[in-house]
């Protein structure tokens, strides 16, 4: 008797080491909150994302975009660089990326040397109208990363690392190869 008990046991603790990961999957899909999980991204989060309107659209184009308020300072210029350089470490994946200056309605008119300097970089420069700079997010020099569709997805301060938007595009860019797009 003792026997026919023991291969039920051995049977049923089988079934439930095969049985446990569907269960558990199906469980933590029911409840996610349930799973303590980390962001990847190093940027902060547009939620929801702030459809930039003014911009032309590229399929397939993601961009770098830097927002000064005022004028395009020394500050402006040293983020211009390293998103320049953020952009040549992509490797072949450089030619997704655009760059942009994003000016506001007050900032003063480039003069002729950095308008060269910027059609040198392969830097787009806009300058948004009283309207258009009404937008909450427009409050303070910012970094973003829009999307293909001109959607600004991440945004970050002038004093962050350029490793980390590195790490953010290059990431953006891993899965909208997977995706397709």
């Amino acid at each position: 008797m003792k026997i026919i008990n023991h291969k039920y046991f051995v049977l049923l603790l089988i079934a439930l080491v095969f049985a446990a990961p569907g269960i558990s999957a199906y469980i933590f899909y029911k409840h996610p909150l349930w799973i303590n999980s980390n962001s990847n991204n190093k940027g902060r989060l547009l939620t929801p994302p702030v459809l930039l309107p003014l911009a032309q659209k590229d399929k397939f184009k993601w961009k770098f975009i830097v927002w000064s308020k005022n004028d395009c300072s020394s500050d402006c210029i040293r983020q211009l660089d390293q998103l320049a350089r953020v952009r040549l470490a992509l490797g072949r994946r450089l030619y997704d990326v655009n760059l942009e200056l994003l000016l506001g309605s007050v900032a003063q008119e480039l003069s002729l040397q950095q308008i060269k300097i910027f059609k040198d970089q392969d830097i787009d420069v806009v300058r948004l109208t009283k309207e258009q700079e009404e937008i909450k997010i427009f409050d303070d020099n910012t970094i973003f990363i829009a999307n293909p569709s001109n959607y600004l997805v991440l945004a970050y301060k002038y004093v962050t690392n350029p490793s980390d938007i590195f790490h953010d595009i290059k990431l953006l860019l891993n899965t909208t190869n997977k995706a397709g797009e």
